[in-house]
């Protein structure tokens, strides 16, 4: 798309005298969390930042893309957390989505591929609609890898990508 088309698409959508604020609040983004080796056996991934949220948002997407298949595994295991640090009780984390490789079939995820973590089996609760994937600005979104099992599972490196929506 040139650039004129894309000026007259953002006027024909928010008229000539808009301002960078509304345009902010139309578009989505996404933040990304890369580990850029594989962890074997039962070493986990501390929690680290995802995302810093610069306005008001909703999480409204979240995939993993690992760079090495991923076979579920019932006694070894990884996790992948997905919380929210909010900033009126940083120390207290709310997770949103916990991905557990703990089912062959269900659970899997091919490299280079990518596995929806969005769905009613990894979010908490199971219902994506709750009040805790809304983000308020300076909220932070973690990403952490736990291990289960015995000899553990492989945490392949990849990213996890998550995917911002702009909310009043």
């Amino acid at each position: 798309m040139s650039r004129c088309a894309l000026e007259d698409s953002m006027v024909a959508q928010f008229g000539k005298t808009t301002t960078e604020e509304n345009v902010k609040k139309s578009l989505r983004w996404a933040e990304a969390w890369d580990n850029a080796a594989a962890v074997a056996g039962t070493t986990a991934i501390a929690e680290a930042v995802a995302a810093r949220v610069k306005q008001k948002s909703r999480l409204v997407g979240a995939i993993f893309s690992p760079n090495a298949a991923v076979t579920g595994a019932a006694t070894n295991f990884f996790n992948i957390l997905i919380d929210k640090r909010p900033t009126s009780a940083p120390g207290t984390p709310v997770n949103l989505i916990t991905y557990a490789a703990d089912t062959v079939t269900t659970d899997d995820a091919a490299a280079f591929g990518s596995k929806d973590l969005y769905v009613a089996a990894y979010i908490a609760g199971g219902a994506a609609a709750g009040a805790d994937f809304d983000f308020e600005e300076g909220d932070v979104a973690t990403v952490e890898v736990t291990k289960s099992g015995g000899s553990g599972m492989s945490f392949p490196a990849g990213r996890v990508t998550l995917i911002f929506a702009p909310r009043d």
